[in-house]
């Protein structure tokens, strides 16, 4: 992700503003023309009905725009928030959801570059927890993708959006939109939006959601989103609130780099941890602006209670990596025995999973491609499936089209250390872990194969990778 240092790099909150007037079929496509100094605010709900209960939504977002960058983007803040409330069947069915006590809203801070088309740009600071797709999505390019339709692929989330049936409608312009990813066919999910671009206000003034599930929590739902106000800063505003935000992104993103290697380095963890707390703290004393000292305040106060976690992934990681990989003898799903000891000679690649992972099945296409890439060399991938039904995993292999074998592997998730998912252990040639990913990234394949040919090389050492 990127970062945000020095006065060279200025932030810009997201405004949108598409030309004044009643949008016209045929003579104009759909454009965000964003200023800086222009603040949006939106509020929506969604509901989701299960066969157990109930799921309630509720979603605040703010974008600010503060500064237009040379390329003809500009720099969007982001604030989302998100507060969600479960229910039992018998509470769903006397309406109380909507009426139970709701916890706070749990806030996140982002920001991205935002073309005039939808696009965005490399420099994004997003995380898992902010969806720019919702507010802002894709617009076509030309005449003939406003008619066929179009198309964004979303790499951060393994998801695609596909777009069409653009119309003008009274004041602006409406779409519809469908989310395509692998938990469509595994989990039975739809999720269809239709969104209704103001041209008067320059941006995305309604969202209507639908959605269903077929799996695990098997229901309906929807909800929508509204454009509650536009307001305009002064340059006096930008002044303070770029400079807050400069520091705050850069601190954080400090922060996630410094837990990251506590996570992977059991011996400095202790002092890569304080460090990290030291950071936000720094931050925190130079930082003025409410927005992102309340934030700041939030992480702090969460620290302290991820320090178990951070220094627990680190032991656990110590414990398997350059040491000789635990030794198994497991059915395959094929009916063949697979035991590790036939594969020495390999690099072996074990990726832990299980159905009710999300994440792991946004994983397997670039395992997929992973398997290919190694075709005819020593390397071998092998899923790792903990289901209780094998029918469950032997459903997930034939839906996403897997080319490398998957176990039954109960029990030897432990023998590795693995507590998150999806895990995937690397295993050398001559039987040694030297490498451990844990969860998704859109990098997965480029990162786990670098490691791999780092392995196929007769000069690389077991002590070489820590």
């Amino acid at each position: 992700m990127g970062t945000m240092r020095g006065a060279g790099i200025m932030l810009a909150a997201i405004t949108v503003t598409i030309a004044a007037g009643v949008a016209r079929s045929g003579d104009e496509l759909p454009r965000y023309r964003l200023e800086p100094g222009m603040e949006l605010s939106y509020k929506g709900s969604s509901e989701f009905q299960h066969q157990n209960g109930a799921h309630l939504d509720d979603q605040e977002t703010t974008a600010w725009v503060v500064r237009r960058n040379g390329d003809g983007s500009v720099r969007v803040v982001l604030r989302q928030g998100s507060r969600f409330t479960s229910t039992s069947l018998a509470d769903s069915l006397k309406g109380l959801l909507k009426k139970k006590d709701k916890p706070p809203m749990e806030y996140n801070l982002g920001y991205v570059d935002l073309f005039p088309d939808g696009r965005i740009g490399p420099d994004t600071e997003l995380g898992y927890r902010i969806n720019t797709d919702a507010l802002f999505p894709r617009l076509p390019d030309d005449e003939t993708q406003a008619k066929a339709g179009w198309s964004q692929r979303d790499d951060r989330m393994g998801q695609e959006f596909r777009y069409s049936s653009l119309r003008a409608e009274e004041g602006g312009w409406a779409f519809h939109s469908e989310r395509v990813g692998s938990e469509n066919k595994i989990y039975g999910m739809t999720f269809k939006s239709t969104f209704h671009l103001d041209a008067a206000r320059g941006a995305i003034r309604r969202i209507e959601n639908e959605y269903t599930q077929d799996y695990g929590f098997k229901g309906k739902g929807g909800g929508s989103i509204e454009l509650t106000s536009v307001e305009t800063h002064d340059a006096a505003w930008l002044a303070a609130f770029v400079p807050a935000a400069e520091r705050y992104f850069a601190a954080s993103k400090d922060y996630r780099r410094a837990t990251e290697q506590a996570s992977q380095a059991a011996d400095k963890a202790k002092s890569l941890l304080a460090d990290a707390k030291a950071a936000l703290e720094s931050a925190r004393t130079a930082i003025d602006h409410p927005i992102f000292r309340e934030q700041l305040d939030r992480q702090i106060s969460q620290h302290d209670g991820m320090v178990s976690y951070y220094a627990d992934s680190a032991k656990r990681r110590a414990e398997v990596l350059n040491k000789a990989a635990a030794d198994w003898e497991l059915q395959g799903l094929d009916g063949k025995s697979h035991a590790l000891k036939e594969y020495r000679g390999k690099v072996v690649v074990l990726d832990f999973w299980y159905r009710g992972c999300g994440w792991c099945i946004k994983a397997m296409p670039q395992l997929n491609a992973l398997a290919e890439q190694f075709e005819g060399r020593p390397v071998a991938v092998l899923g790792m499936n903990t289901d209780r039904k094998e029918e469950d995993a032997k459903f997930v292999c034939e839906a996403m089209g897997l080319k490398y074998a998957t176990l039954r592997a109960e029990g030897i998730p432990e023998k590795y250390g693995v507590q998150g998912f999806p895990t995937l252990i690397v295993i050398d040639p001559e039987g040694t872990v030297r490498d451990v990913h844990v969860g998704y990234s859109p990098t997965l394949r480029t990162d786990v194969a670098k490691t791999i040919e780092g392995l196929l090389t007769p000069e690389a050492k077991p002590s070489d990778k820590l």
